[in-house]
Parts: C-alpha cells; structure tokens; sequence
C-alpha cells in the first residue's frame, strides 16, 4: 500500500487489538489533503448514507474518506441500537455496512425487515461464497461488495460508487413496500445457523458443483473425510472451491462454505450517546494484521 508516514488521527480510544491498523490505516490516510478531492470529482451521490461498521474507528474513518462524494451530510452510528433506530426512520435510505456476513448471520437475519428494499453496501478485507450469498437468503435485493482494497484505490472507489449509486435510484424508482413484508418468526441463533445452512447447502448444487464435489465439502468443512482416497478427495475439494470462486486454502473451506457459530461476532450495541468523539492523538505509523 502506499501512504504517507506520520499521519495522525484525533481517535478518543485506542482502536482494539482485533481490528488492526492494516484495517484501519488504507481508510484514514484518506483525509490527507491530496486523497479526498480528486479521487470523487467525477462521483457525485444525491443521496445520504448511513455507515455502520463493526469497529468504531471504521466507521470514523469511512465517514470522512466517503462524506465529500455525497451532497448531504452521511450518516455514521456506532452500536446495533442505533443502527436500527436510524433504518427505522430512514427507511429508504442507502446503508453501508462493514463486516461480512458470515461472521453475523443473526444479527443480519434480526434486520432483515428493516434491510430489505434499500441498497446496502458491505464492505470487509475480502468476502467468500457464504458472504456473496447469504444476502438473497436474507432476502436483500440490492446488495454489493467492496473490499478494502478496492475502497482506498482512487479509480475502483470511483467504480464502485457508481455501481452504488445505480443500486440507489433504482431502490428509490420502486417506492416503499414495507407494508407487504412478513413478520420474521423468532428463532434462537442455532436455529438460524441451521437454516442458513440449510440453504447454503441447497445452493452448491444450484452453482454447479457436482454430487461428489458436495459431499467432499460437507464432509471436510466438519472435519471428516468419507473414506475416500486422499487423492480423490482432494479433487473434488479443489474443483468445488473453484466453482465456488474461492482458492484450496483452508481458511476458505472453513468458512467459505458453511456457516458457524464459533466464527459468529455479535455487534456492539452501544448507544448514541457513547459514541466515540475525539480525544486523544493517536500516531498512524504501523499496520497490524488482524
């Protein structure tokens, strides 16, 4: 990445071990004085934007590298009760979010009602086939992903915005629905977990995976291997992952193809009234991987 040494960002904490400066340090370089202007010159939003991400100091950041791309004012909350009081009183407005959905499958599924029929945006470090596909099981309509990466290069930023703004106005041709939507029945997380998983399992074979590709990662995603020959049961992992988009690493086998209670991460539910303000200086001088 390049970025300029010596940056220092008014934070009011320290940003927690498990998100990172490698995280956090692409986004606030943003506000350097040559990063914001030119990169979305040519990209203009019409309408506001609600972020909320999973670590605060995300958040922070996102609202100032993406505020000079809107007209109005966009719109950070920190903490899932007051996420869901602002998609209550902007029920059509644009919601950026940044975490993946596999890691909050019930968190996701308690706001559906209120994330159905507006464009969300998710944003994280990379995305796999449970993420890509978990929003039409939440039943979203207009969903996008954007990593990192892509976030902080000028040209993608650029790319993606558009793509965005495309998934707004046509939110906003539609008109609110909201009164035809079904009640979510309540269900406890593993009953959720097992549903999603249910689905994702009917959706391999819907990707073109083969009847022996789906059994081999069912069966290695739990640890087991069928008894079959090492070298067969390697083949037909490695050619289901790759349907699938993924690699044969097994960071993506683990959690590119089920979903799971032991990588599930429930949102802060802080308040409005602590959210973070600034304080303390905090030097943006190394990247920590998460």
């Amino acid at each position: 990445m390049h970025h300029r040494a010596g940056v220092t960002f008014r934070l009011s904490r320290p940003v927690p071990h498990h998100v990172g400066w490698a995280v956090v340090w692409p986004i606030i370089s943003g506000y350097g004085k040559n990063c914001s202007g030119d990169a979305e010159k040519d990209v203009t939003m019409s309408e506001s934007l609600i972020i909320f991400c999973r670590e605060w100091a995300v958040t922070v950041a996102l609202t100032g590298y993406l505020a000079p791309a809107y007209q109005h004012p966009v719109m950070p909350v920190h903490g899932l009760a007051q996420l869901t009081r602002m998609l209550q009183a902007y029920p059509r407005m644009p919601v950026l979010l940044g975490l993946r959905p596999h890691e909050h499958v019930v968190d996701l599924y308690r706001l559906r009602p209120l994330l159905a029929g507006r464009a969300v945006l998710f944003v994280g470090r990379c995305f796999y086939w449970t993420d890509y596909n978990l929003p039409e099981w939440l039943a979203l309509e207009r969903y996008g992903f954007c990593t990192w990466d892509a976030m902080q290069d000028p040209f993608s930023r650029r790319m993606e915005l558009r793509r965005f703004s495309r998934l707004c106005v046509d939110v906003k041709d539609e008109g609110d629905d909201r009164g035809g939507r079904p009640a979510i029945p309540h269900m406890t997380e593993t009953q959720v977990l097992e549903r999603a998983n249910r689905w994702l399992y009917r959706e391999l074979s819907a990707t073109g995976l083969t009847g022996y590709e789906v059994r081999v990662l069912s069966l290695m995603t739990e640890g087991r291997n069928g008894n079959l020959p090492s070298r067969t049961r390697s083949l037909h992992k490695n050619n289901g992952l790759y349907k699938l988009g993924m690699t044969k690493r097994l960071t993506d086998l683990f959690r590119g193809v089920k979903v799971r209670a032991a990588l599930q991460s429930g949102l802060s539910q802080q308040t409005e009234d602590s959210s973070p303000e600034t304080g303390d200086i905090i030097p943006l001088r190394q990247e920590v991987r998460r």
